[in-house]
C-alpha cells in the first residue's frame, strides 16, 4: 500500500518531433490528475482529445458552446521558433485514459480576403475550366448539361410571384435563334454571363455542416441586365471538423480556407480548383437566388429544386413580407403577437421567422431602401424593426448598396466590404483557437 507521501505519477511526454500534420495516441493511467507535456510543437496548431477523462482549464466559452471538456480546441502552441515549443495539459480521471494529439499544421497568418473569403480576381474567375455559368448549370441539372433547366427556369420568371418578368422569355427566344430550338443542344458556355465571385460562407455553419460556397454570376447582355444569379452549395463537415463525440465545430474547414492566403499563385490556383471541383456537384446544391432589374423594380427570389427537375420559389429565408404584416387583419395580429412573445430573441437576431410571415419575393425600387415593419403599439422597442429587417436580404442589400453586393465589375458594395472585414476577423479568431461570439441571423458587422 502506498504511503501518503508517495510520489505523483511522472508527467506523460508526447514528442511531436517537428510533426506538422498527423496524430499521436498514447494510453496511460490517471489517479486524479496527471500532467501531460507535448514537446516539439513550436509553431504548430495542436488539438487534443482524452478518452476516459477531461482536460483541466477548459474555458467557459467552450462549455457554453456545448463542446466536451475532453477536447483541447485546435490552437497554436506558443514558441519563439527555435523548435522547443511546449504545451502543458492536465488530464483529470480515475483509471486508464487514451489521449490523442493532432498536429494541424503551422500557425496561421492573418487571412487575405481575396484568397480566403471572396475570389473576385478576373484571372481566376475568367477561367472556364475552374468555374463558369455552363459548369454551374451542369452541376445543378439532372441531365448534367443545364439547357433544359435554364429554359424551364427562366420561363418561370414570367408568372411571378410579384411583377412578372417577360424579359427572361425574350432572352430565351434570342438564345433559340442563335443556338437552335432544343435547349439540350445549347452551348451554355457561349451565353453572355460571367462569374463575378466565389464566396466562402463558413460563417453560416450550422448543425452538421460548415456553411456554404456561393458562386455569383451576372448577365453581360446589353439589354438583359442587370441580372445577377447566386448559386448556393453546401460545405459539408470534414473529418477534422468533428470531435470524437460528434460535435461539429468546422475549424478544419476554417483552417483550409485560411491557408489559401499563404499559398503561392500556382498553388492557390490548384487549391481553388480542388475546392470548386468538390463543391460543384449535384448533391451539394441548395438553391439559387435571382437579384435582377430586368424591368423595374429590383426583384429578389430564391429557387429550390422542386423534385421534378425544375426550380420553384420557397418563402424567402428570414425575409418578412412587410406589406402583408403591416396591413390590418389576422396576419398582422398574429405577427404582432409573435413579435411580443419573441422580442428578446428578435433583438438578439436569433428568432427564426415562421414561413407564414415570409415573402415569396422581395421588390424594391432602384436606389430605394427596403422598408421596415410597422410594429404599432410595440414601438416602445425601437430596435426591433431594424433587427427584423437586417435578418432578411432586401434590407441588407439596400442598407448601403443598390440591391447588389458584388457588381458586374466584381467590386464589393460598401456594405459587403465591411462584411468581408468582419468575416476575416472571425476566421482569424478561429485560427487562433478562440471562441468568437455565436453567429446570429444577418450580418456579422455591427448594425
Amino acid at each position: 500500500m502506498l504511503g501518503c507521501n508517495a510520489p505523483a505519477d511522472p508527467p506523460v511526454v508526447i514528442d511531436l518531433g517537428g510533426l506538422r500534420e498527423g496524430a499521436i495516441t498514447r494510453g496511460f493511467e490517471v489517479d486524479g490528475t496527471r500532467e501531460v507535456r507535448i514537446v516539439g510543437a513550436d509553431g504548430v496548431i495542436v488539438e487534443a482529445w482524452v478518452e476516459g477523462g477531461v482536460l483541466d482549464g477548459v474555458t467557459d466559452a467552450q462549455r457554453a458552446r456545448g463542446a466536451s471538456e475532453s477536447w483541447r480546441v485546435p490552437a497554436p502552441v506558443p514558441g519563439d521558433g527555435d523548435g522547443d515549443g511546449e504545451l502543458e495539459l492536465a488530464v483529470l480521471a480515475s483509471g486508464p485514459v487514451e489521449l490523442t494529439v493532432w498536429a494541424r499544421g503551422a500557425v496561421l497568418d492573418p487571412v487575405t480576403r481575396g484568397r480566403s473569403l471572396a475570389w473576385l480576381d478576373g484571372t481566376l474567375l475568367d477561367d472556364p475550366t475552374l468555374v463558369s455559368f455552363a459548369r454551374v448549370m451542369a452541376a445543378i441539372s439532372e441531365d448534367r448539361h443545364g439547357g433544359r433547366l435554364l429554359d424551364r427556369w427562366f420561363r418561370a420568371f414570367a408568372a411571378g410571384p410579384g411583377a412578372g418578368r417577360a424579359t427572361f422569355v425574350q432572352f430565351l427566344d434570342d438564345i433559340a435563334v442563335a443556338h437552335g430550338a432544343d435547349p439540350a443542344a445549347w452551348d451554355l458556355g457561349a451565353l453572355p454571363f460571367k462569374v463575378t465571385g466565389v464566396h466562402d460562407r463558413i460563417d453560416l455553419a450550422g448543425a452538421g455542416h460548415c456553411g456554404e460556397l456561393r458562386v455569383s454570376i451576372a448577365s453581360t447582355h446589353p439589354t438583359f441586365s442587370p441580372v445577377h444569379l447566386i448559386f448556393l452549395f453546401r460545405q459539408p463537415a470534414g473529418a477534422d471538423d468533428v470531435t470524437p463525440d460528434g460535435i461539429v465545430h468546422c475549424r478544419g474547414t476554417a483552417r483550409a480556407w485560411a491557408r489559401l492566403s499563404e499559398l503561392a499563385p500556382e498553388a492557390f490556383r490548384a487549391a481553388a480548383g480542388a475546392i470548386v471541383d468538390a463543391a460543384l456537384v449535384p448533391e451539394r446544391f441548395l438553391l439559387a437566388e435571382s437579384v435582377e432589374l430586368s424591368i423595374s423594380p429590383w426583384q429578389w427570389r430564391q429557387w429550390q429544386p422542386d423534385g421534378g427537375g425544375g426550380l420553384a420559389n420557397p418563402p424567402l429565408f428570414q425575409t418578412i413580407d412587410v406589406a402583408r404584416v403591416n396591413a390590418p387583419g389576422p396576419t398582422r395580429d398574429a405577427f404582432l403577437s409573435a413579435v411580443a412573445t419573441h422580442a428578446d430573441a428578435i433583438a438578439a437576431r436569433t428568432w427564426t421567422v415562421p414561413a407564414g410571415f415570409r415573402a415569396l419575393t422581395a421588390e424594391v425600387q432602384p436606389s430605394a431602401v427596403a422598408p421596415l415593419v410597422d410594429l404599432g403599439d410595440l414601438a416602445g422597442s425601437p430596435q426591433l424593426p431594424r433587427a427584423l429587417g437586417m435578418i432578411g436580404c432586401p434590407r441588407c442589400h439596400t442598407d448601403d448598396a443598390d440591391f447588389l453586393h458584388t457588381g458586374l465589375d466584381r467590386q464589393p458594395s460598401p456594405f459587403y466590404d465591411r462584411e468581408l472585414d468582419a468575416r476575416a476577423h472571425r476566421l482569424d479568431a478561429l485560427g487562433r483557437g478562440e471562441w468568437p461570439a455565436p453567429v446570429t441571423f444577418g450580418p456579422l458587422q455591427p448594425l
